[in-house]
Parts: C-alpha cells; sequence; structure tokens
C-alpha cells in the first residue's frame, strides 16, 4: 500500500470517529433537555408554590376568650368599636404542642434526675474517701490533713450544687405540675 492511502485511510477513521461521538453527544444533549421532562428546579419551585397557597388558605385556630382574658371593669364607651378582625387574645394549643411540650417537661426533668443523681454519687464517694489522722502519727499526717480538709470543702461545693440542682428540679415539677400535667410526667 501507498503511504498516501494509508494516511487517507487514517483521516477517515478519525472523520468517523469525530462523526459517532459528535452525533453521540448530540443525543445525550437532547435526552437531557426533552420537553416532556420538567426540571430539577421547576419542580421544586411548582412544589413551594403549592406549599405557599396551602399556607395561605389554610384556616386560622378560632380564637378562645376566657374569664381571665375580660377586663374587670368595662372599658371606657367613648371608643367606637373597630370593624375590623379582632387581635387574637389567646390561641388554643393543639394535642401535637400538648404531648410534644409533655415530653419536653419529662425529658427535662428526667435529665435533672440524672445530674442530681451522678452530684449525690460524687458525694458520697468523696464522704466515704475523708478520713483524719493524727498529725503525730505519721510522718506526713499535717500534709495528709491538709487533703482531706480539702476534699471536705469540695464535699460542701457539690452539697451546694446539689442543692441548688434539687431546687431547680422542684421548680421544674412546680411548672409541670401548674401547666395541667399528671405525675406521669412531673414525677417519671
Amino acid at each position: 500500500m501507498r503511504p498516501s492511502a494509508v494516511f487517507v485511510r487514517r483521516v477517515m477513521r478519525c472523520l468517523r470517529l469525530l462523526a459517532v461521538v459528535a452525533v453521540f453527544a448530540l443525543s445525550m444533549e437532547s435526552l437531557g433537555q426533552s420537553s416532556d421532562m420538567p426540571s430539577l428546579g421547576d419542580l421544586a419551585r411548582k412544589q413551594r408554590e403549592k406549599q405557599e397557597k396551602n399556607k395561605a388558605s389554610a384556616a386560622k385556630p378560632k380564637k378562645v376568650v376566657t374569664d381571665e382574658d375580660m377586663p374587670a371593669h368595662a372599658a371606657d364607651e367613648d371608643v367606637p368599636p373597630s370593624d375590623g378582625p379582632h387581635e387574637e387574645m389567646s390561641v388554643e394549643r393543639s394535642a401535637t404542642d400538648v404531648l410534644q411540650s409533655g415530653d419536653q417537661f419529662k425529658s427535662a426533668i428526667a435529665r435533672q434526675k440524672g445530674i442530681i443523681a451522678g452530684l449525690k454519687a460524687r458525694v458520697d464517694k468523696f464522704n466515704g474517701s475523708i478520713h483524719f489522722v493524727e498529725a503525730n502519727a505519721s510522718r506526713n499526717g499535717v500534709e495528709y490533713n491538709k487533703l482531706q480538709a480539702h476534699k471536705q470543702q469540695e464535699v460542701e461545693r457539690l452539697q451546694g450544687q446539689l442543692d441548688e440542682q434539687k431546687r431547680d428540679l422542684e421548680q421544674m415539677q412546680e411548672k409541670a405540675r401548674k401547666a395541667g400535667y399528671g405525675s406521669a410526667v412531673w414525677d417519671p
């Protein structure tokens, strides 16, 4: 074969390969931009618009007025009543809000009880390890007693923290009681 024929064949192969790659690339691009399927951004935009419409059309919760919300005496009679909608003074809590709040109270109280149990264990451990000796009975008696006095101060500090945590627990439990939750919540 002549060298020019070999060159022509190579060029033709390259051109065929280039044509196949171009056709493949164009077909893939046309699949990606198919007019049948909306883009992901369009779908997200439509979904967001649908959610906004649902929020706008959702019914507002009904207003509940109790005796506590009413003033003790009549308001000034000179002020004309407004024709606009009344402001909502209180909103009923939904069942999920009540359950969530109850679970929150319960977990906070349980967490507080865990903190108290941990502090009590540390106080008991320190109290069990405090042993004073006679200063003259051993070579390092004075230093040992200083260390024991330091431990005793640490116990007093921890006892103060323990008392504070117990007060916090009592306040949490009282708050849960006043919110109307039963003993299953405030005393888990």
